[in-house]
């Protein structure tokens, strides 16, 4: 290998024609696990952990057809995933699930593109709180004129909207 070349591997031009396959695949995987998620989430309010062990299976694996830099911006990503939700873990905010789901999200979205994720993500599942907050205020006098519980659920499908969130940039991202 000549001195100030690269490796083929780390080659700019190799890591853009990988990115040109690996991104819609990327996304495809990432619509998948958010459908997945949202049934799973929105049904029992859990994430099954066999979901996010396919999740880290298949972003490893794709993260490799990528090439080494696209692997260590998933493991970046993972890691800043997992930085960014533990401490509403740890305060009672958000469940296991939600953490595991935003660090598979980062594997596949690496760390730039998982801030903006998680951004839009919280937005949206602030807006969904806020509603859902409301529903419940308006939900007693309703409920208690008619004899019936609220069916309103107190936790929100967190997951399925960080999933969701992902899936749409990393779409709008190969378009």
């Amino acid at each position: 290998m000549d001195e100030g070349r690269l490796p083929s591997i780390l080659s700019p031009y190799r890591v853009q024609e990988r990115a040109m396959v690996t991104g819609p695949v990327k996304a495809f995987l990432v619509w998948v696990l958010a459908i997945s998620a949202a049934y799973h989430d929105l049904r029992w309010r859990k994430v099954p952990n066999r979901l996010i062990l396919a999740g880290l299976i298949c972003g490893v694996a794709v993260g490799a057809l990528g090439g080494f830099p696209d692997l260590l911006r998933g493991i970046e990503g993972i890691l800043l995933g997992m930085a960014l939700l533990l401490p509403f873990f740890l305060l009672g905010g958000v469940g296991g699930g939600d953490v595991k789901s935003l660090a598979v999200i980062g594997l596949f979205t690496g760390p730039s593109l998982l801030l903006a994720s998680f951004f839009w993500g919280a937005c949206a599942g602030g807006g969904l709180a806020l509603l859902s907050l409301a529903a419940r205020r308006m939900a007693p006098s309703t409920h208690r004129a008619t004899g019936t519980e609220s069916p309103t659920p107190t936790t929100l499908p967190y997951a399925a909207i960080l999933f969701l969130s992902a899936a749409v940039m990393l779409t709008r991202n190969v378009l």
